[in-house]
């Protein structure tokens, strides 16, 4: 506080008694003085003191790392709702497929091969399931640039423009919660792609990649070696399955799902009914080759043909992406909790990475007449 006190000054000759009053408390002094006039009090301008500031930002950092966790929880939530969406898109474009084609995405050939425009929809299709569902997600443009309007041969302008469908990325079928859409590095077999398709520039050796797979069943087997090397080699080559799973060398039905080399598995295929059958899901990826191309379930394209970057199988349970663990055939998400999956119906579902093995299996097997209790 700031004061004004009183200073008693000498009294001038001649000056009267009453100089010495002082306002109203009728005080006299003594002797030949008189007094200034009456003091006041300053306050001093307000300000916060060190401590003061000191425990108002602990307060912040208090609430901060209070609402952090609720802010990091609702944007994991919308991820996981874009994530779920974008399986059903998937899902309602392979049903639209289903309506016109009378079968489901058909798988293609194998890992050496991506989607040709001119070879259709059924089992001459090398390219994948999702290259053929491409006109059904309004991408009629993307999936033309693999065409010359030859059946039988590959002109150079039709290999470059496969090339550039691999180069490019889907915002569809890229996970929110686990990437984004780009292209990403191309690791395996240096810039060569597949038998019908240009080879990447060295400068850009890059893929577009998917988060999703489709259902190829209930075996431990979600791809082949077995396809061939050209167009006039695939007129004759003996394949290793029918286009309804059957195994070629026994006679005996193996591949269970909806998707596969060579497929045509129609409606009536799926003998448990589309409520108990699965359709479209989550990949497992293990967190670290995210980016890198590395994972050998994730190193070739999105519209590759039949391989475990694009199918997987339920002979093994779902799994969470887990840094360090490599699964090649499992289903599973960056999730938490649950990975989504579609069901033939078109229905979309959070399942949980601790459903019942055996459930999980009947639920990918399209005619093991199983009882099945749906896990949702």
């Amino acid at each position: 506080m700031e004061e004004n006190c009183p200073t008693i000054l000498p009294r001038r000759s001649g000056s009267a008694s009453r100089e010495g009053v002082l306002g109203r408390g009728n005080h006299h002094l003594s002797g030949n003085a008189r007094v200034a006039p009456r003091c006041h009090r300053v306050k001093a301008a307000a300000g916060f003191t060190l401590v003061e500031l000191l425990v108002v930002i602990a307060i912040i950092g208090v609430l901060v790392s209070l609402l952090l966790p609720a802010v990091q929880s609702a944007r994991e939530a919308a991820r996981r709702t874009q994530c779920q969406n974008q399986v059903r898109q998937l899902a309602l474009a392979s049903l639209n497929y289903v309506e016109l084609r009378r079968q489901y995405p058909t798988g293609g050939w194998g890992w050496f091969w991506v989607g040709d425009a001119d070879r259709g929809f059924g089992p001459q299709q090398p390219g994948g399931w999702l290259f053929n569902i491409l006109p059904f997600f309004e991408e009629v443009s993307l999936h033309g640039l693999a065409r010359d309007g030859s059946m039988d041969s590959m002109s150079t302008a039709q290999l470059d423009g496969a090339s550039q469908v691999v180069r490019s990325p889907l915002s569809i079928i890229n996970c929110p919660s686990r990437r984004p859409s780009q292209p990403y590095p191309k690791q395996t077999d240096g810039t060569f792609i597949a038998y019908n398709a240009s080879r990447n520039p060295d400068s850009n050796n890059v893929a577009g990649r998917s988060d999703y797979a489709i259902n190829c069943g209930d075996a431990s087997n979600n791809e082949t070696s077995a396809f061939p090397s050209s167009l006039p080699a695939a007129a004759t080559f003996r394949w290793e399955y029918t286009p309804t799973g059957i195994r070629v060398s026994n006679r005996q039905k193996f591949l269970s799902g909806v998707s596969f080399q060579r497929s045509r598995i129609r409606s009536q295929h799926v003998v448990d009914g589309t409520t108990h059958c699965y359709l479209v899901g989550e990949k497992y990826l293990n967190p670290n080759a995210y980016r890198t191309g590395t994972d050998n379930a994730d190193n070739e394209t999105w519209c590759t043909g039949y391989n475990n970057d694009n199918f997987r199988c339920a002979f093994d349970a779902p799994y969470p992406d887990t840094r360090g663990r490599d699964y090649y055939t499992r289903f599973g998400s960056a999730h938490v909790s649950q990975f989504h999956m579609s069901f033939c119906d078109g229905s979309v579902h959070g399942i949980s990475y601790d459903i019942d093995r055996i459930l999980h299996r009947n639920l990918a097997n399209r005619y093991d007449g199983a009882a099945t209790e749906l896990p949702f």
